[in-house]
């Protein structure tokens, strides 16, 4: 069938025809010559075979012209279907050979403009995913930029340390889709790092960690992620968590160092560039890993919590009296406003705890003004060690006024229970003389006793003088009867 695809197809259907007329008359012939008696069934049996040999000379010549187009058909088909097939292969001189050919030519051109149509569309699809890294980013940048003003308005409401601390990790923590971060400051005479704030963490990772008692992490030069961080003061990601070999785990907390799968430190600068401390990121969930572009953004809330240092500084220069550590006594009564108006608003208890030293004027008539300042310091110092993060608490001469957010009446006796029994504790002496210092509390308490808070501070001095004049070291609880 292969030879017969070297004529022409009209070649071979006038060679078929011819065969198939030459036989009967060959045979004829052959039959005639040979003087042999033609007879119905000699005629008959030259025609059964002249017909038979016609047929298979048909089907070779119609094999030799349906299948080659069942291949070119079979490759259309495919062409429909896949649109880019692979070259027809026919080595043939047929007309359904240059058929072959055409389409060849046409594959070609269409894989050709295929080819050039997917390089157009991936150089179109690489721009298009550089357009939206860089709409991501600057919308990320955005972001980002919101949330360093918001924290920024923030830290102008107040100057209270910790809450400027609660404010910036807290954004760091939903901005960075962290499970929790902290901040650390550098002790440089103790040469020991304390943590001054964890903000994000589950109860359980707490522990023992109360906010106003957190653990001090004793530093060697160069020790552990932090010490690299201090050392060079650069941030340092840090993807592999606690099994990272710079990882340095510290026993004061115990197995929770295992809970850190990837930790982002980034170093606290003054602006002389001294490194005050440092703050991790710890847990990034979405994506699992710190990545390079988290860096700006976390040395940005660095620099705030830097800024919340320098004004805390400054705070405690202006505000805080160096003597009681307390803050200023106005600055109190603006304090106590502000948390007055909160309480009603919120519906929430507010107690004011207001400390007289008992017979003050006998010891000042008995000693002199330095000693008895000196007394006044001490019962200062110890009243502001006691204090949680959201209370408040100033001195005017021998009287001392203690703002509790949410402290009961109950909260507030206990508080002052505290403080009566760290005072009386303590020894002093004067000229051999000793002195065995003791105070009067006057307690009021919103809305347990007080019903405006505009009235609390008043209802507390005047718990105070009940105190006194029921002869003192006791504390009395305002009641309006």
């Amino acid at each position: 069938m292969q030879i017969l695809r070297n004529f022409t197809i009209k070649s071979r259907l006038v060679l078929a025809f011819l065969l198939v007329i030459l036989i009967p008359i060959l045979s004829f012939g052959y039959i005639n010559y040979s003087k042999i008696d033609i007879t119905f069934g000699i005629i008959l049996s030259v025609c059964a075979v002249s017909f038979v040999i016609a047929i298979v000379i048909a089907l070779l010549v119609g094999s030799s012209i349906v299948k080659p187009i069942e291949i070119i058909q079979s490759s259309l088909q495919s062409f429909s279907v896949k649109k880019s097939i692979p070259l027809i292969k026919d080595s043939s001189i047929d007309e359904i050979a240059d058929l072959s050919s055409d389409l060849n030519k046409i594959y070609e051109e269409w894989n050709s403009e295929v080819v050039k149509q997917g390089k157009r569309q991936l150089k179109l699809d690489k721009e298009n995913e550089q357009t939206n890294i860089r709409a991501n980013s600057v919308e990320t940048q955005l972001k980002q930029t919101r949330s360093l003003l918001s924290i920024a308005q923030e830290l102008n409401l107040t100057f209270d340390f910790q809450t400027n601390c609660k404010t910036i990790l807290d954004e760091a923590i939903r901005s960075l889709n962290i499970q929790w971060a902290s901040i650390l400051l550098i002790d440089r005479e103790k040469n020991e790092m304390k943590v001054a704030c964890v903000r994000g963490v589950e109860r359980s990772l707490l522990d023992d960690l109360a906010q106003d008692n957190y653990p001090s992490i004793r530093l060697k030069p160069h020790e552990g992620l932090a010490g690299l961080v201090i050392k060079d003061g650069l941030p340092l990601i840090a993807n592999k968590g606690h099994n990272d070999s710079r990882f340095k785990q510290f026993k004061e907390f115990n197995n929770r160092d295992e809970k850190i799968a990837s930790l982002l430190c980034v170093p606290i600068k003054s602006k002389n560039g001294n490194v005050l401390g440092i703050i991790n990121f710890v847990n990034r969930q979405i994506p699992p890993v710190f990545r390079n572009e988290d860096i700006p953004y976390a040395n940005d809330l660095a620099i705030l919590a830097s800024l919340a240092i320098e004004r805390s500084r400054l705070y405690n220069n202006i505000f805080t009296d160096k003597l009681t550590n307390l803050i200023a006594h106005n600055v109190w009564l603006s304090y106590l406003e502000q948390e007055g108006s909160r309480s009603q608003r919120y519906c929430q208890i507010c107690s004011v705890v207001v400390f007289d030293i008992d017979d003050f004027g006998s010891i000042v008539e008995s000693s002199n003004d330095e000693f008895a300042t000196s007394i006044i310091g001490d019962c200062g110092n110890i009243i502001s060690k006691m204090l949680r993060d959201c209370d408040k608490a100033s001195s005017n001469q021998e009287r001392f006024y203690c703002l509790l957010p949410n402290t009961d009446s109950a909260g507030a006796v206990f508080f002052a229970g505290r403080i009566k029994e760290a005072i009386e504790g303590k020894k002093y002496s004067f000229n051999n003389n000793k002195y065995n210092i003791t105070l009067s509390a006057g307690i009021a308490t919103y809305p347990d006793n007080v019903k405006d808070t505009n009235l609390i501070l008043k209802f507390a001095v005047k718990a105070v003088t009940d105190a006194h004049k029921a002869g003192g070291n006791r504390a009395v609880i305002y009641q309006e009867s």
